[in-house]
């Protein structure tokens, strides 16, 4: 084996990992464009009290995780006990809140 097939079988794996990568991405993506759409369709800014209520009344989901951003927002995972399902909140600094993604199978870690 010469130096020059060591480097061609690298490019290869290289090139097959990125391409993986890439497939990965698109598909997580996608997921949640598509699988969050109808969620996103059916919310609006409301009070963030409101929100928590409806998520807890509807799905039976608790905040699980919370962030803040560099805009002064607040993000918020909601999920139910077992993970099953999830919902992703930005709080707006004025107090609104708005449903921005949603799903199943919430692994924590």
């Amino acid at each position: 084996m010469n130096v020059f097939t060591r480097y061609d079988r690298g490019v290869r794996a290289s090139t097959a990992r990125n391409a993986t990568i890439a497939v990965l991405a698109a598909a997580f993506l996608a997921a949640v464009m598509f699988g969050s759409a109808t969620a996103v369709a059916q919310s609006a800014d409301m009070p963030r009290a409101d929100l928590v209520e409806q998520l807890d009344a509807q799905y039976a989901e608790a905040q699980a995780a919370v962030g803040i951003t560099d805009e002064g927002g607040v993000v918020e995972v909601f999920t139910t006990d077992d993970g099953a399902t999830w919902t992703l909140v930005l709080t707006k600094p004025d107090g609104t809140s708005r449903i921005v993604a949603a799903g199943e199978t919430w692994i924590k870690r």
